[in-house]
């Protein structure tokens, strides 16, 4: 049995099973039988284009990352070649058209949505105390109020966490490049192999085919676009983030709260 290994190039990946290659390319999936398989040869610019040569003469080709994975898995091709082929060739190699990716669900935790539950539930009853313990006029303000003190709280929260990962990113992350798959809703999906040989997906405005992505090999959903680590600028802009933020928090408590604090 051949090495079990993957290869990404541009556009493709291209994975070792027990008896075959499996080519996937703009959601096509090809499986190459192993007794169809003449030899797999390294050649192009850089040594780092995978060529697949067929009994028949047709030849598949993939680039590669660099020349020592595409040498590596040509050779682990070599290797599981049976001794007698099949001379068909393309006949016997099989093609499927994959299903696009769907997009994620919006909450993959029942945390979430059970607290956002519970704050409404919360602040309902606070708005039904103020008009039965003070006047139904201070609900308008209480409602008013609750729009900046959320969107300052998130702020302040996002603020905080793109800062502290930027910081990690920089003392411990691991740079990778990673590879574009699909674009969703405007954003790229950019899908790589960190150290551990885990498939990971990173999500990025930055739409090119190719991007250095850092993460954090403690932490499995920190990432960030290497060309965005600079803290130069990011510590002057959070400041900024945080001074606006922390401004509508307090328009927020001052509005929602004012009736009940002494």
């Amino acid at each position: 049995m051949p090495s079990s290994q993957v290869v990404r190039g541009r556009g493709a990946t291209a994975t070792l099973q027990k008896s075959a290659v499996i080519v996937d390319r703009d959601h096509v999936r090809t499986t190459i039988p192993f007794e169809v398989i003449q030899e797999t040869r390294v050649g192009g610019r850089r040594a780092r284009t995978v060529e697949i040569v067929l009994t028949d003469g047709m030849t598949h080709e993939l680039r590669a990352n660099n020349a020592t994975s595409a040498t590596a898995f040509a050779a682990a091709i070599n290797a599981g070649l049976p001794a007698e082929l099949d001379p068909r060739g393309s006949g016997l190699v099989r093609t499927k058209r994959l299903r696009a990716p769907e997009a994620p669900p919006l909450f993959t935790d029942w945390r979430i949505p059970s607290a956002i539950l519970c704050g409404a539930v919360a602040y309902c009853g606070y708005l039904i105390y103020l008009g039965v313990a003070h006047s139904s006029v201070l609900i308008i303000g209480a409602v008013v109020g609750l729009f900046p003190l959320i969107l300052g709280s998130v702020s302040t929260f996002l603020s905080v966490k793109h800062l502290c990962d930027k910081v990690v990113l920089r003392r411990r992350g691991v740079t990778v490049e990673a590879l574009s798959t699909h674009k969703l809703h405007g954003r790229s999906e950019y899908r790589f192999i960190d150290g551990e040989g885990n498939k990971r997906t990173f999500k990025s405005a930055l739409n090119t085919g190719r991007l250095e992505v850092t993460y954090d090999p403690r932490n499995s959903k920190r990432m960030a676009a290497s060309i965005s680590l600079s803290l130069l600028l990011a510590v002057p802009v959070t400041v900024l983030k945080l001074a606006v933020a922390l401004g509508l928090v307090a328009v927020g408590v001052v509005a929602a709260f004012s009736p009940v604090i002494p």
